[in-house]
């Protein structure tokens, strides 16, 4: 399975996630004006949201890689689905 959010789907993500630390958690003022201004140096074209969007796909292939590797019966032994790909 593969899973790629282009950039403006990374910044729908990142911005329901800030939005909702903002208005629902225990933090201070002074955190959540530094989590709006976070959120603002990431706006959809910048350079920041650019590397933004690559860490997080890395980070749900990295994520979904772990998830996916089973163990296979194959030939009386067991090996790792990865093995049987190959």
């Amino acid at each position: 399975m593969q899973v790629v959010l282009e950039m403006d789907e990374t910044w729908s993500l990142m911005s329901a996630i800030t939005s909702y630390v903002i208005d629902r958690s225990g933090v201070s003022q002074d955190g959540k004006s530094k989590i709006r201004r976070w959120r603002s140096d990431r706006a959809v074209g910048t350079v920041e949201m650019d590397e933004l969007a690559v860490a997080v796909n890395q980070a749900l292939d990295t994520y979904l890689d772990e998830k996916m590797t089973r163990t296979v019966r194959r030939r009386g032994r067991y090996v790792s689905s990865r093995e049987v790909t190959r």
